[in-house]
C-alpha cells in the first residue's frame, strides 16, 4: 500500500512543529512559553525522523498498517494523559511542557484515527 500521503502528512507536522519551536524560542522570553516552544520543537524532530523513516520503507500491507495508526492512536492518549498531569502542575515551565504535549498528541491522535479509517 503506498503510504506517501500518510508520510507527507507526518512531515508537513514535523516542519511545522520544528519551525514553530524555533521562531519561538527566539520570541518567547517567559517561561511557559520557552518551555511550550521548546517542547514542540523537540516533538518536530521526533516526527520528522519518523516520516523520513516511512519515506525509506517499502509500504505497508492495509491491515498492518491500520494495526499500527491504531496502536499509535492509543499511545497519543498516553501522550494526552501525561500533558494534562504536566499541565496541572504549577511550576510554569511543566505548565508550558504540558500545553505543547496537549497540541501534539491531540493533532496526531487525530491524525492517527483519520488514517486508520482511511485505510
Amino acid at each position: 500500500m503506498d503510504t506517501t500521503p500518510i508520510v507527507q502528512g507526518l512531515m508537513l507536522w514535523a516542519l511545522l512543529s520544528l519551525g514553530g519551536g524555533v521562531l519561538g524560542l527566539w520570541w518567547a522570553r517567559a517561561p511557559f512559553f520557552r518551555a511550550f516552544w521548546f517542547m514542540t520543537g523537540a516533538w518536530g524532530l521526533v516526527d520528522g525522523g519518523l516520516a523520513f523513516l516511512g519515506w525509506l520503507g517499502e509500504g505497508a500491507e492495509r491491515e498492518a498498517l491500520r494495526r499500527l495508526l491504531l496502536l499509535n492512536a492509543g499511545l497519543d492518549l498516553g501522550y494526552l494523559a501525561l500533558g494534562l498531569l504536566l499541565f496541572s502542575r504549577k511550576q510554569a515551565h511543566l505548565r508550558g511542557f504540558g500545553a505543547a504535549i496537549l497540541v501534539q498528541g491531540g493533532f496526531l491522535l487525530l491524525f492517527d484515527l483519520h488514517h486508520a479509517l482511511r485505510v
